[in-house]
């Protein structure tokens, strides 16, 4: 009788990449998510980096082993590193990832990458001297209703127009020059969103825009693919940020604070005026709460899309794809947001805050 021979456990080779070694730097709110999301990517938390020790103190003890160190400095002496993670201030975006590329590291940078579309080609080109991918985080580009809108998009026959909507409380109580500066870097969300979606793409878009007040911003912009206004506001209660993608066929509505979207019929007759409220409300429930269920079911509490996007990037360091973000697109981003701001009249003021990293 011939005998079956198994294999054990130890015996078994273990196919999966070694976990990425990554730092965070920066240990406030958006530290604490990226820190959750490359964890759940199957990287590890090696360094936490911030000069307030405290706070990069607190962080750490979240993840087994990881250090708490003031500069990315002291964290590259100290532990090897394969990813550095930006949640720091604008201002550092360029320095910090001009140094972590040099050390050899993989970039993954809060937006805006750098302060100007000049520094961000500058950083697009040092990642691909060192061959080392940089992205930046535009995590909305990455949820489930962005998903969804690009595989519905052609159904709206020609596109008419899109409309953003953006309205935060994340500047309540601030100055004039720091509700500009919030505004200015909400910008990159809708830019990114048409980097993704808008099919000719952000580089042929004609923009104009005024500057009503204080962190107040009115954008037209004219493409071939439609026209686009983006409103944003940290005035405008209650909060929002949305996109209404309209075409001579029918529309498509998506909420980033939440990561869905959903499809309002295009017919035109008077029994469909009569019922559009009902059939946009009945979507609309039944949209946001399959992807509350999606999202209870995964644990994706907050930053819809930052895990996908984080997900993507890990793998495209580990199989030497491309960023999920192309260098192309993320200076796209960065030189529409240019102009706006110019055509607008803002002039960003960016302090080193809190000290050099």
């Amino acid at each position: 009788m011939a005998l079956t021979v198994g294999v054990g456990m130890a015996d078994r080779t273990d196919t999966r990449p070694a976990p990425l070694q990554a730092a965070v730097a920066g240990a406030g709110l958006m530290g604490y998510w990226h820190a959750d999301a490359l964890r759940r990517a199957g990287g590890r938390v090696a360094a936490v980096i911030d000069p307030d020790l405290q706070a990069a103190q607190r962080l750490a003890r979240k993840h087994a082993g990881a250090l708490a160190v003031a500069g990315l400095a002291e964290a590259l002496d100290r532990t090897p590193l394969q990813v550095l993670h930006l949640c720091t201030p604008t201002a550092t975006h360029a320095p910090l990832s001009q140094a972590a590329l040099a050390a050899g590291l993989h970039v993954m940078v809060e937006k805006p990458a750098a302060q100007t579309a000049a520094q961000t080609v500058q950083l697009a080109a040092g990642a691909q001297a060192q061959g080392r991918l940089i992205c930046p985080v535009h995590q909305f580009c990455f949820q489930h209703g962005v998903t969804q809108a690009r595989r519905r998009l052609p159904r709206l026959g020609r596109l008419v127009h899109w409309r953003f909507v953006i309205q935060s409380a994340g500047g309540a109580g601030q100055g004039e020059a720091e509700a500009d500066r919030i505004a200015s870097e909400i910008l990159p969300h809708p830019l990114a969103l048409l980097a993704a979606l808008y099919p000719s793409g952000p580089a042929g878009i004609a923009w104009s825009g005024t500057h009503p007040q204080a962190g107040e911003l009115r954008i037209l912009g004219e493409g071939s693919d439609g026209s686009i206004s983006v409103e944003i506001s940290l005035a405008g209660r209650p909060p929002l940020n949305t996109l209404e993608i309209v075409g001579a066929d029918g529309s498509l509505c998506l909420d980033f604070f939440h990561g869905y979207a959903y499809a309002p019929a295009g017919g035109a007759s008077r029994l469909h005026k009569i019922a559009r409220p009902f059939e946009i409300g009945a979507k609309e429930l039944g949209a946001a709460a399959t992807n509350l269920t999606r999202r209870a079911l995964t644990g994706e509490t907050a930053y819809p899309g930052l895990r996908a996007l984080v997900q993507a990037f890990y793998r495209a360091v580990q199989t030497g794809a491309a960023s999920p973000i192309t260098p192309d697109a993320m200076i796209a981003v960065a030189a529409a947001r240019d102009e706006i701001l110019d055509t607008v009249g803002i002039q960003e003021s960016y302090p080193m805050e809190r000290g050099a990293l």
